[in-house]
């Protein structure tokens, strides 16, 4: 931080909230809403490309949060052990390996690689959320914390519509039905039109290792405040299994788990098979 008038209070927060650094981690906020997006047309395209059920095709919002679950409290110690800043560089290191492992997916063209590939955006993902929904609200004054993070959520819907219109664009670029376009074709034919299909579900990946890079960049470049407790002898951190333990006795977080369970289970759910649902009864095609 280039202002010396900003200072880290002993419970981790600032006096002032640095502008531009703020700006930069509200703006990791769009990167899980596009990676999101493009689940739910991902499970489209790859439901024709190599002829799955519903339920096989799910297995790609499965990888996703399967990839949250394992790996949030991890990247709460190592946030613990480092700082936010490295986790978010870890974060978005592991969402550009993700994206990457997308190449040699579609040409393996086989499906457990790109569910590896998507686990392995979600293993990045998890480290900038747990990261910056966190920081975002630590990097300023204690009062206006809810309201920093109110903020930067705002950015989410951004990362969600960039997301459809990528997969619109980039992925669905033919304006008939993939089923009609293939019913008309030999064996053959069907065979590469599905390669060309598998090489289009890249196209989005491409533009976005472009913009993981020019952040990553950014945030290496730039100085952060490390908004943590000042331990000193009469305050020491909880460890883990202290916090654990807490949370476990508290009723409130009991039922926010539950809410939150409830409502990301059925929002998924809702969005995902929405899509296949109106495909299948009605005259739609996937553009």
């Amino acid at each position: 931080m280039n202002d010396k008038n900003i200072i880290q209070m002993p419970d981790g927060y600032l006096n002032k909230t640095p502008l531009f650094q703020f700006i930069l981690l509200s703006c990791l906020f769009p990167l899980w809403g596009c990676a999101a997006a493009l689940n739910d047309i991902l499970i489209t395209q790859f439901k024709s490309v190599f002829s799955l059920s519903n339920f096989a095709s799910a297995l790609v919002q499965s990888a996703f949060y399967g990839g949250y679950f394992l790996i949030a409290i991890p990247a709460s110690l190592v946030i613990k052990k480092t700082s936010y800043k490295v986790a978010i560089l870890i974060g978005l290191t592991l969402y550009i390996g993700g994206c990457t492992l997308f190449f040699p997916a579609s040409h393996m063209a086989t499906y457990t690689m790109f569910l590896a590939a998507i686990f392995a955006i979600a293993i990045g993902l998890s480290f900038l959320e747990t990261a910056a929904n966190t920081y975002s609200s630590m990097i300023g004054p204690k009062a206006y914390a809810t309201l920093r993070l109110n903020i930067s959520q705002t950015f989410y819907p951004i990362g969600a519509a960039s997301g459809i219109l990528l997969g619109k664009y980039l992925v669905f670029s033919e304006g008939e039905s993939l089923e009609k376009q293939m019913s008309g074709m030999n064996a053959e034919q069907i065979h590469n039109f599905k390669v060309l299909m598998l090489e289009n579900t890249l196209e989005p990946y491409k533009y976005m290792i472009m913009i993981l890079v020019v952040v990553m960049v950014l945030f290496l470049l730039t100085r952060f405040p490390t908004c943590k407790v000042a331990q000193t002898s009469h305050h020491k951190c909880p460890s883990a299994m202290d916090t654990l333990r807490y949370l476990a006795k508290n009723s409130r977080f009991r039922r926010g788990i539950v809410a939150q369970f409830l409502y990301v289970g059925m929002q998924v759910a809702v969005w995902s098979f929405t899509i296949r649902l109106a495909l299948e009864l009605g005259d739609i095609n996937e553009t």
